[in-house]
């Protein structure tokens, strides 16, 4: 073999172990063919089959949309995380769907089968009959919400169409999280930061899981735009910000649930240091201030994965402690059985921070 040969070998293993070691959100898929179509025609039949986009063609001459992507059954081994099934899913033994094949942010099949279960995206599932435009806590939207762009999660709020507004984010340099564009923030969320897990949280270990972005807040009216429940307050904006949390006082008796609360502000007896709940039998094998993936915490620091927590800015309450953001199994979308506990015979999640009330 020439020394040109052995060059180009060379580069290549290493162009590849670097798209193993390195890549997060971004692309893992090796050819171009698996996500793109140069002019959506093979065979005389167009080649784009989008849910949202139907009939094609799909901008960034994709092959299909959001969901016909994150759509199938998550196994572990996926490259591409699945945010939505067809069928069940499996939400684990354990009722908080860390021990299935359910990942991070839920799934979406659940709000087809009940308004109440999740987030009604356009293409997965219709209006929400109840609620019709206006998110709770939040006011009218023009149109029902979309993966991405000005009407949704992912991508750059400023640009309406959910594919333009993640343009090369999918191909970006994502080694360093700093939310300065899409593919540079966490999860695609534009200007949110926070830990990726490599297997986007499947069957996540306290040490091995998201690290969420959280703050210590002073004040109800402080804000900061990096945190996870900054995002969910773009719609949810009643239940993280503005005097209805506790009055002003920003303190208990809390009039709604904080979020962005370090649960570090509490009174050094008080039951919130007894996280993640064992002293009521939750979580067997845990210590007290085990990260629990099955209630996780914010923090302020996400350079790097918590598996521990020391009340010091790292045990902040997000709107991601209690819910999933795509769907679950439970109203609300919420991570565990509470409306059904305690005939449900399962844990009860609540029970993680307010460990004396079982």
């Amino acid at each position: 073999m020439g020394r040109w040969g052995s060059v180009c070998i060379g580069l290549a293993l290493l162009i590849t172990l670097l798209g193993v070691s390195g890549a997060k959100a971004k692309i893992q898929h090796g050819l171009c063919v698996d996500c793109h179509t140069m002019h959506n025609s093979q065979g005389g039949f167009q080649v784009a089959n989008g849910t949202v986009y139907v009939g094609g063609p799909i901008p960034g001459l994709l092959n299909t949309d959001c969901i016909g992507c994150h759509t199938g059954v998550n196994d572990g081994t996926n490259t591409t995380p699945y945010v939505y099934s067809t069928s069940a899913p499996n939400y684990g033994a354990n009722g908080f769907g860390t021990d299935g094949n359910t990942l991070a942010g839920g799934n979406f099949y659940w709000v087809t089968q009940n308004d109440d279960r999740g987030h009604n995206v356009v293409g997965i599932a219709g209006q929400d009959g109840t609620l019709g435009l206006t998110p709770p806590g939040g006011t009218a939207m023009t149109q029902q919400l979309h993966c991405a762009g000005a009407y949704g999660c992912h991508g750059d709020s400023g640009i309406a169409d959910d594919i333009k507004s993640l343009l090369g984010a999918h191909h970006a340099d994502d080694s360093v999280i700093d939310g300065s564009t899409v593919g540079k923030s966490y999860r695609f969320l534009k200007g949110v930061l926070g830990y990726e897990d490599r297997d986007w949280e499947f069957q996540p270990t306290p040490s091995e899981h998201n690290q969420y972005k959280g703050v210590d807040r002073t004040s109800e009216t402080q804000i900061d735009t990096s945190t996870i429940s900054a995002l969910c307050a773009r719609c949810h904006g009643d239940f993280h910000s503005g005097q209805d949390i506790s009055g002003g006082t920003w303190g208990s008796p809390w009039l709604r649930h904080p979020t962005d609360y370090d649960l570090g502000n509490t009174d050094l007896n008080s039951e919130y240091r007894d996280y993640p709940g064992v002293l009521v039998g939750n979580f067997t094998g845990y210590t007290t201030g085990t990260y629990a993936p099955e209630v996780p915490l914010g923090s302020v620091d996400v350079s790097t994965v918590k598996s521990t927590v020391s009340f010091n800015d790292d045990a902040i309450i997000t709107c991601i402690t209690c819910h999933r953001a795509h769907g679950s199994p439970y109203p609300k979308a919420l991570r565990w059985d509470y409306w059904g506990w305690p005939g449900n015979g399962k844990l009860n999640g609540c029970n993680a921070c307010h460990t004396t009330k079982d």
